[in-house]
């Protein structure tokens, strides 16, 4: 039996998983983004991979550069939605609310 890292859904795994720490820590810097170096020295990865890394999450709407400065940051989009997280929050902790106090009268 091959080991788990030898077959090739395991290697889109670790795939996934790099893109997925390259966002983590995107995700920290949102405002001003990361240059790809800076990025690169955060997550341990090879510069070349960053470059495939952000490509992917670019392609895919999860990342963009900031025009201006060539940084990396999170998209617009996730700042959206964050918003929308936020406010589903509130809306449910609203309803938590009311129930309590419907409940303690």
């Amino acid at each position: 039996m091959k080991a788990a890292s030898t077959r090739p859904d395991a290697r889109i795994s670790e795939s996934a998983a790099k893109v997925l720490d390259v966002l983590n820590v995107l995700l920290g810097h949102f405002a001003h983004g990361l240059a790809p170096g800076e990025l690169a020295k955060a997550t341990g990865l090879q510069p070349s991979a960053i470059t495939r890394y952000v490509a992917t999450l670019e392609e895919k709407g999860f990342a963009e550069r900031i025009a201006e400065t060539g940084r990396i940051r999170p998209s617009h989009r996730l700042g959206k939605q964050a918003v929308g997280i936020l406010r589903s929050l509130e809306a449910a902790r609203a309803r938590v609310d009311e129930t309590i106090t419907r409940l303690s009268h």
